[in-house]
């Protein structure tokens, strides 16, 4: 079954998680689902940024300060 909240729409174990963890960090299911989706860009990133590290791309040290200050690890 889907749930539709405001502009997003989730399943219903997802909804569930999402009103849990709202409820328990006291803020908002859209404040909690931004989190979650910043989380999931950042480790998509990351995921990416080790990909071309592991094709043996060249990548500046300049570069990887950048990324690592993206991603919020500096």
């Amino acid at each position: 079954m889907t749930v539709r909240k405001g502009s997003y729409s989730l399943d219903e174990h997802a909804a569930e998680y999402l009103h849990r963890r709202a409820k328990l960090t006291k803020r908002s299911a859209s404040a909690v689902l931004s989190e979650l989706v910043a989380e999931a860009a950042r480790q998509d990133a990351r995921d990416r940024a080790l990909e071309e590290l592991g094709e043996g791309v060249e990548i500046s040290e300049r570069e990887v300060q950048r990324w690592l200050k993206k991603l919020g690890a500096m």
